[in-house]
């Protein structure tokens, strides 16, 4: 008799855990609005506030599209690519790929301080409106992904040999004499991949799905990934004196990536496998470290907040619930950061958003917010 009053009570405490963790979800998403308040104008500029002369970039602005997408906000998101459009394309983001860099001049004017164009940004840019199209129902997004998918392919992409088709940092800056190129690896999140390749089936997608997944599992053969990387279509990959293995404010993008992937989709499982050296060594130290050294599987230094963030999906994901429950409570003791740092307040987002299960990203890379399933 005990056993079964031990069973009920069992199952309403797990239907009650269930209740609150989708209400959770499908409330509003009050840490889009804290980041909304201090790190985007009015009109769609997302402020980097820790930079000098608080700059602009393509890269923010990517961000804020996704989010606002998670966040069922179609004001925020027309508003932060009608400014990206205007101010980082020329007014028209499908003639020209949106430069990474804008601020204030020596004469105190707003405008492009750096043209070259990012390529990841333009990737989560491409991503974001392909499925806000889906989402929202809005044809003029999906023409706009595809022109910009397709400006992808044919500027910042190279058929490397060795590596195969792989995606450029910028058009320009990245590709040296006697085939040398300069690499990066969390500049690929595999989903947008697969969702392309699904989406325009006649580009090769595919291939560069295939390079960049070569791309980050062969430089963290030690479990970590490095910031940069050169490749010599020779030597294959290698570091200098300029790109070193160091890996940390670009490489714990690749983790996060990773965690943001479904279990079956392409890749998954050797990514958490080739990871798990440093999730153990994470739950050694009980945080996630500042720096990592690719070729020694070394690591030292105390990340900031936004890092353990970041890792909160992967940690989860590998049952590592105590210590997830000791990094959000940090989170939640000092949230101080994410009113003043844009980097980890971007951090947070993402990792926040995927560890609560905001939304789900299925093995073809399509993005399922709750709100449009869970909370209709």
């Amino acid at each position: 008799m005990k056993s079964l009053v031990n069973v009920f009570f069992t199952v309403i405490a797990l239907f009650a855990f269930n209740a609150n963790a989708k209400a959770e979800q499908c409330a509003p998403w009050q840490s889009w609005q804290v980041f909304k308040n201090h790190f985007v104008s009015q009109d769609g500029r997302v402020i980097d506030l820790g930079s000098e002369g608080s700059i602009t970039t393509s890269e923010g602005q990517s961000y804020a599209l996704f989010f606002a997408l998670i966040a069922n906000d179609k004001a925020a998101f027309d508003s932060v690519l009608n400014w990206t459009q205007e101010h980082l394309s020329e007014g028209d983001l499908s003639t020209r790929l949106p430069a990474w860099k804008w601020g204030l001049n020596k004469n105190r004017v707003g405008g492009i301080l750096d043209s070259n164009p990012a390529s990841d940004s333009d990737l989560w840019i491409a991503y974001s409106l392909s499925q806000a199209a889906i989402l929202w129902d809005e044809r003029r997004y999906s023409i706009l992904a595809a022109v910009l998918a397709q400006r992808i392919i044919r500027e910042e992409t190279a058929y490397i040999t060795g590596l195969g088709l792989s995606l450029l940092p910028a058009p320009a800056g990245f590709e040296f004499d006697n085939e040398r190129y300069k690499l990066n690896p969390s500049y690929s999140p595999l989903f947008i991949y697969q969702q392309f390749k699904k989406l325009y089936p006649h580009s090769p997608w595919h291939q560069l799905h295939e390079g960049s997944a070569k791309l980050i599992l062969d430089t963290a053969k030690q479990g970590l990934s490095p910031d940069w990387v050169m490749f010599d279509s020779n030597r294959g990959f290698y570091f200098d004196k300029k790109t070193t293995d160091i890996g940390n404010y670009n490489a714990i993008r690749v983790y996060l990536w990773a965690s943001m992937m479904a279990n079956d989709a392409p890749y998954k499982q050797e990514l958490l496998t080739q990871f798990a050296p440093f999730i153990e060594s994470i739950k050694e130290r009980g945080y996630v470290p500042l720096n990592t050294y690719s070729q020694s599987g070394k690591s030292d230094k105390r990340g900031p907040l936004g890092f353990n963030a970041a890792l909160l999906p992967l940690l989860a994901e590998q049952g590592n619930d105590e210590l997830v429950m000791a990094i959000q409570q940090k989170l939640m003791i000092d949230k101080s950061f994410t009113q003043t740092r844009y980097y980890d307040s971007v951090l947070n987002l993402f990792g926040e958003s995927a560890v609560n299960k905001r939304f789900k990203i299925t093995a073809d890379g399509t993005l399922q917010p709750t709100w449009s399933t869970e909370c209709r």
